[in-house]
């Protein structure tokens, strides 16, 4: 078991590490090709942070394990809605996009019912099947949802989101030719390891004890895969630079939907068991309490008392799980 936990703390650490010297390196190549540094922004380093979902998604449908990648996406989701935003808003309250709340919520949900859609209408050995062209369909949301956002904060042309972005993509810097492939292998070797380290000893706990999949796919996995933006958010709030942590939140949900789920399902058909329907339809009624709280505070933020309902929803949520 001990063993089993290390291995899995090392796989965590191995694909965050990972994960940004990809970030890292891609960033230093698109700088040396005059990309801009917006753009640069809004796709590598907003994909590169989802880098350690979709190694483990991967992973998990090379090996058929559905369960684990159906899992790990929902349980992504809520861990991102409920803890991520809990713990941020006890350190300092979040500010809220009235744009987010309107059109990136709302967005995340039909996402949420179009999964519910795809998951319970096609069938492959009598059990329901997310197929090969329905996780093309999937992936397509994703390049579309991807273009929108591009072209909505082209559009928008706010001026504070421009410099958190390119902030955050000059704190990346550029480097050297050889730097640069140095860090792509490692980026590379970090996330394939990372990956087999969570998969597998994630699969040995789950069988050493009994628990499902799903189970282990929905709590460790997606805690694990969701400290990234726990940490992130820890940092933004001390630095009182909250305002985009919603707008971040939605965004990686979508692609956990979209992209890791078609993904993994364009690699190896998934096979969608009727628990994943309670599983969504408690991640909308979640998205519709995050709405319900930013509409009803009148100083547009969350602050610790929603954070600490927030985490309390989650808790009982696990223990439901239980």
């Amino acid at each position: 078991m001990i063993v089993e936990i290390g291995f899995i703390i090392i796989g965590f650490v191995l694909l965050i590490k990972g994960a940004d010297l990809l970030i890292m390196a891609a960033t230093s190549i698109a700088k040396k090709f005059g990309l801009s540094e917006m753009l640069i922004g809004l796709t590598i380093v907003a994909i590169g942070t989802s880098l350690p979902e979709i190694f483990v998604t991967i992973t998990s449908a090379i090996d058929h394990h559905s369960d684990l990648i159906i899992g790990n996406a929902i349980g992504s989701c809520i861990c991102n809605f409920l803890l991520v935003i809990g713990i941020t808003s006890l350190v300092r309250p979040i500010k809220l996009d009235r744009r987010i709340v309107k059109r990136h919520l709302p967005i995340g949900m039909a996402a949420m019912v179009l999964l519910l859609l795809l998951g319970n209408t096609a069938k492959l050995g009598g059990s329901q099947t997310i197929t090969r062209w329905q996780g093309i369909v999937l992936l397509l949301c994703t390049v579309i949802y991807i273009l929108y956002t591009i072209y909505e904060e082209k559009k928008v042309k706010n001026k504070k989101i421009d410099a958190e972005i390119i902030k955050d993509v000059e704190s990346k810097g550029e480097y050297s030719i050889g730097t640069i492939i140095i860090y792509l292998i490692l980026g590379i070797l970090g996330l394939k390891f990372g990956a087999d380290f969570v998969v597998d000893h994630s699969i040995l706990i789950a069988e050493r004890f009994g628990l499902t999949e799903k189970f282990i796919g929905m709590t460790i996995v997606a805690i694990g895969t969701a400290l990234p933006e726990i940490i992130t958010g820890v940092i933004a709030a001390k630095q009182n630079e909250t305002d985009l942590l919603l707008g971040n939140i939605s965004g990686s949900n979508i692609l956990n939907l979209c992209l890791l789920i078609g993904l993994g399902a364009v690699i190896s058909p998934l096979t969608f068991t009727s628990d994943f329907n309670i599983s969504i339809l408690v991640l909308i009624v979640i998205t519709i309490l995050v709405q319900l709280i930013a509409n009803i505070n009148k100083k547009s933020e969350l602050d610790g008392k929603n954070g600490a309902i927030l985490i309390i929803v989650y808790v009982l949520y696990i223990l439901t799980m239980l």
